[in-house]
């Protein structure tokens, strides 16, 4: 039998985990194990893995981080923890289906696919359904179409991280990433996306709890936060403007960064992970790109004068900083915001 461990990250879930883990103890499948990895909670939640570990039909190893990792290190340092053939990654606040498991060995069986996603069912805090199925929601087809799909609702196969052995390594991803957050989720599914090795069940396994406090970008869907009182110019130009553009570029140059290690990875790796190797070049390089833009931009938005900002936004053209997001630019309509900007100074 196909053995799947749970790989789980922690941090101050005190709140719902109880729900999480008690939808572990009742899978019509168990798993082989539960890895959690604590990112230095200061509310119950060691206190309550303690507690399910001592009636748990599995064995439970729990890790308390000596310096806070951040999520996605942390998760990448469970899964590497992990012994079974398949794992799950799971977040605190959710709730299993009890055939999730069962399912996606199933599915495993019938597929070569190095990472399986399934649908999940969006509930409220108190586990009231919302009426939201994602990705399959019309809201949310786009998301489909684009293999996106979130952590908790995939399952790697072991080779997938052993494909990325030193670049996602979680000291290796630190020294990179930074204090920025890319999300294991994202990385794993570029190279299982760049090998064609995903497999999308569009069964709802899960209970996914969306609410107001868990600061997650599907939070402003459910109820849009209160927009606050400002003029249309501080709208268009935010004090903080050339800030964010300065922390895109940060963001894209480290992704384009770790995407250079995971290649020399699966390079070295060989068999089926260099099918991967155009696609992730293309993804390097649209990073690189992004990054280019993104530092233009901040110093447009910076102190300068009209002169300096033509010249600028003259330069940005030229290298095609008004073309799409999926061509590195940021499209024609922040052309618009520039000349703007440009009549103001």
């Amino acid at each position: 039998m196909t053995k799947i461990s749970i790989a789980m990250a922690t941090y101050n879930g005190g709140r719902f985990i109880r729900q999480q883990l008690d939808s572990f103890a009742r899978q019509i499948l168990l798993p082989s194990e539960l890895i959690v990895c604590d990112d230095g909670s200061t509310d119950s939640t060691v206190s309550i893995i303690n507690t399910f570990s001592l009636s748990a039909p599995f064995p439970v190893v729990i890790v308390h981080n000596s310096a806070r990792l951040g999520y996605t290190a942390n998760f990448l340092q469970a899964a590497r923890m992990c012994q079974g053939e398949l794992i799950a990654f799971s977040d605190q606040d959710d709730e299993w289906l009890p055939q999730k498991l069962a399912r996606i060995v199933q599915a495993s069986q019938e597929s070569d696919a190095f990472l399986l996603a399934h649908a999940a069912e969006w509930v409220d805090e108190d586990g009231n359904p919302t009426g939201v199925v994602y990705p399959s929601h019309r809201r949310f087809r786009k998301y489909l179409r684009k293999s996106d799909f979130p952590g908790h609702a995939i399952v790697i196969r072991k080779p997938l991280l052993e494909m990325t052995s030193r670049s996602l390594a979680p000291h290796n991803y630190k020294e990179v990433a930074g204090d920025v957050e890319f999300g294991h989720d994202v990385l794993l599914l570029e190279l299982a996306t760049g090998m064609d090795k995903v497999l999308y069940i569009p069964e709802v396994l899960m209970r996914w709890r969306v609410y107001s406090d868990t600061n997650h970008a599907w939070t402003k869907v459910l109820k849009a936060p209160p927009r606050a009182r400002t003029s249309l110019l501080k709208r268009i130009f935010p004090s903080d403007l050339a800030e964010n553009y300065r922390a895109s570029e940060e963001y894209y140059h480290k992704h384009s960064v770790l995407l250079s290690g995971m290649l020399c990875d699966i390079e070295t790796f060989g068999g089926g992970a260099t099918l991967a190797s155009g696609r992730l070049v293309r993804s390097m390089n649209l990073m690189t790109k992004r990054a280019d833009v993104m530092e233009l931009r901040a110093r447009y938005y910076g102190a300068l004068s009209r002169r300096a900002r033509i010249k600028l936004m003259l330069q940005g053209a030229a290298m095609g900083q008004y073309r799409n997001a999926s061509k590195g630019g940021v499209g024609i309509h922040n052309a618009l915001r520039d000349i703007i900007a440009c009549l103001l100074t």
